[in-house]
């Protein structure tokens, strides 16, 4: 499979693009917008590629992940935006007040990247563990929902299996994993999240990850 990775964003996340067929593909935490000067990094590539998005997929709802959302959304009008349940609240009336607690403790700026994330669309499907995307869209067959709340209350995974390959967001890095001590976040959740990734998912599946590395063997990072 040939999974795109686009770095965007104020901290440089790695948005992917997930081909589902010849001409049509799902767009992963896009990042994109006007505060990073970098909005159209995405749909520039979906257009030079003749790609459509065809479904928005969140790793979860922290600012740095979706704040370009409602730029692929306004391109690809059609494509619902997925997030889990958990997080539901984030994008019901956005800024959620996970995002308001979590912006507000990075200071300079913080206004006017609430300001941005007040702008983007609320959920059109909300996620389940073990739910199976082509609830989505019959192309996403393959796809599973995997929760690993710890780095936010409704982080999820992406997996397909027949692929070999695991969306991770911010749950899993290269050696690491992501940070649980901002607003949301919970280690023990953490924990167990990470216990079960190692459990679930074979050393060969190859893994992409919300930021740094990305695009590493399971066994290699994990």
């Amino acid at each position: 499979m040939n999974i795109q990775s686009i770095n965007t964003g104020i901290f440089d996340v790695n948005s992917l693009i997930i081909p589902c067929s010849q001409d049509c593909c799902l767009v992963v935490d896009p990042a994109a917008c006007s505060f990073s000067g970098d909005e159209n990094k995405i749909t520039d590539y979906l257009k030079k590629m003749n790609l459509k998005c065809a479904g928005i997929l969140l790793t979860h709802s922290h600012f740095d992940h979706i704040m370009g959302i409602n730029i692929i959304k306004n391109a690809f009008p059609d494509a619902p935006v997925a997030l889990h349940i958990n997080e539901r609240q984030e994008l019901e009336c956005p800024p959620g007040p996970m995002n308001v607690s979590v912006v507000n403790g990075f200071g300079s700026g913080a206004a006017q990247v609430l300001d941005v994330v007040a702008k983007q669309p609320k959920a059109d499907i909300l996620l389940n563990d073990n739910d199976n995307l082509k609830i989505i869209n019959p192309l996403f067959d393959g796809w599973k929902v995997i929760h690993t709340p710890g780095h936010t209350p409704g982080s999820v995974c992406f997996y397909n299996a027949d692929e070999k390959v695991l969306v991770a967001g911010d749950t899993l890095f290269y050696g690491s994993w992501g940070r649980t001590d901002m607003y949301g976040g919970n280690d023990a959740q953490m924990a167990k999240s990470l216990a079960l990734l190692k459990k679930l998912i074979p050393g060969d599946v190859t893994v992409y990850s919300g930021h740094g590395e990305t695009g590493w063997l399971m066994s290699e990072g994990f």
